[in-house]
């Protein structure tokens, strides 16, 4: 344990003198909630993804979820990765999450899958198997894109990948289940019995934006809640904001074009499904896939206020606001999409367009000035001696970071690692004296810095890369040793054999001339 941790420590301890800290194991909640908790979120997936009949008349398959959740509990609870695991708040959002991501994902599946038959002997088709995978295989390529460019954006303070799937995961399983059931009962509260050609874009118009973008932006009020001090830059909202809402729209892709194939195959009139297909592709994947991330980016932009700012009332007006913002672009969009042709919406296009190049720019913008705020900030340090001018000029500027994360890639992944890591701590260093400057933290944030201090000169002096100055790009190999010789072989000599010196030679060493006088 590092002196920072002990440091930490003992502050924790001398704020709770009273917590027991010699208790057994059985006495710990914690051991009992790592047995538990494995059990219960599995049994709760099973039960809530309709599978209970199955469970109830294959009592067996009780046998291997026990013994699955008794191995998770072990693992957690007496082994050195497990205990380290069991400290992690990303793991137990792991744990509950990805559970109910499966439960979500599959009652979607058997809502939309089998035939549905009306009251007056109608049947509307299914979707099939087989368009499911072509509609994810259109789907997919527009969410790795914007993956690829969210995460790009993550630049500075970036957060751990596992959260990154799990944001995503949150917009494509949970919010889209949520949004399917609650668009579908208001869709039956607005429907009338006369015959109306508006009645199926008013819960499109009027409810869908508010469901929609209340149920992507809940996870950003979970993860804000609980990281607020990981959450410090515009740049990392955004990027959370937009994983949301790409995982969204990757599923109610992968819906409108299994829809449209299983309409065009089965509508003699269709001579090319496939043609009619890519046609809304086209549409949505590339046209308006702008739409979804554009809409939650703006409440992601309140809560980024909210969070910077001292007054109380600019901290719950913000977000809400945004929210509001991103509700009522929405319906605009909603509202055009559904009571318009595609031809008369091209002005509409470039206006959104021009938003959409506004935004670019500003992220842009911000990429910079977050450079140039780490570089400020770091100086700061570097003024007090605490750190050097070559870090400022290292840590604080974005194409010198990536370059020195590229270098440690060609050490091996424990150097690429540590030196991410002291990256991070640089990162957190800056950001912490920001806002300290802005009045957000107080005096507390003098220990923490003096920590992260130490955390940094346990990385250099092992083997975290601090700089990449006169370092190769790929290190030169190692020359190997000479191989051993067989046995019972003699290797022979590495070097002759020379006559031993003779003396006496110049200050009686060994030598051919005499000692002078």
């Amino acid at each position: 344990m590092t002196e920072a941790r002990i440091l930490n420590r003992q502050r924790w301890l001398d704020g709770v003198a009273m917590t027991p800290t010699n208790r057994a194991w059985y006495a710990d909640w914690r051991v009992w909630a790592s047995f538990a908790t494995p059990l219960v979120m599995a049994v709760w997936a099973l039960f809530f993804a309709q599978w209970r009949h199955w469970i109830q008349a294959t009592p067996l398959v009780w046998v291997p979820i026990a013994l699955v959740a008794l191995g998770a509990g072990f693992f957690l609870n007496f082994t050195r990765p497990g205990r380290w695991l069991r400290r992690q708040p990303a793991f137990w959002m792991t744990i509950v999450l990805v559970p109910l991501y499966f439960a979500g994902l599959y009652n979607q599946y058997w809502m939309l899958h089998p035939d549905q038959t009306f009251e007056d002997g109608s049947v509307a088709l299914g979707i099939t198997d087989e368009a499911f995978r072509k509609g994810a295989f259109y789907a997919m390529w527009t969410a790795l894109a914007y993956f690829t460019l969210f995460v790009w954006l993550d630049r500075f303070r970036s957060a751990r990948p596992v959260i990154w799937l799990l944001v995503f995961g949150w917009g494509a399983c949970a919010s889209t289940w949520f949004s399917i059931h609650v668009n579908t009962w208001v869709g039956m509260a607005m429907s009338t019995r006369e015959a109306n050609a508006d009645s199926g874009s008013r819960a499109a118009i009027f409810a869908a934006p508010f469901v929609e973008e209340f149920a992507k932006a809940t996870i950003l009020i979970f993860l804000v809640v609980m990281w607020r001090n990981k959450i410090v830059s515009r740049l990392s909202m955004v990027t959370l904001a937009g994983l949301s809402a790409i995982g969204f729209a990757f599923v109610e892709n992968i819906l409108y074009y299994s829809r449209v194939w299983m309409q065009a195959t089965n509508d003699i009139t269709i001579a090319n499904p496939e043609e009619t297909m890519l046609e809304l592709v086209k549409l949505r994947g590339i046209y308006t896939s702008f739409g979804h991330p554009l809409f939650t980016m703006m409440t992601a932009g309140g809560l980024v206020i909210g969070l910077a700012a001292r007054s109380k009332i600019v901290r719950v007006m913000a977000p809400v606001g945004g929210f509001m913002l991103a509700c009522a672009g929405h319906m605009l969009f909603n509202g055009l999409a559904s009571t318009n042709s595609t031809e008369d919406l091209m002005v509409p296009w470039y206006m959104a367009l021009g938003l959409v190049g506004v935004i670019i720019v500003s992220l842009i913008v911000s990429v910079i000035g977050n450079g140039q705020l780490l570089k400020a900030r770091l100086t700061d340090y570097h003024r007090a001696g605490w750190i050097s001018k070559r870090d400022v000029e290292v840590f604080g500027g974005p194409l010198r970071r990536m370059w020195l994360l590229f270098v440690s890639m060609f050490r091996g992944p424990r150097v690429w690692w540590r030196t991410r890591k002291l990256m991070r701590h640089f990162t957190e260093l800056a950001y912490l004296r920001n806002q300290m400057v802005r009045g957000t933290v107080g005096m507390a944030g003098d220990e923490r810095a003096k920590d992260l201090i130490h955390e940094i000169e346990v990385l250099r002096q092992g083997t975290a890369l601090s700089d990449y100055a006169g370092l190769p790009l790929i290190p030169p190999s190692k020359k190997k040793s000479l191989p051993k010789p067989p046995p019972g072989q003699d290797p022979g000599t590495t070097t002759p054999t020379y006559p031993p010196p003779t003396s006496p030679g110049p200050a009686g060493v060994g030598g051919n001339w005499p000692t002078p006088r």
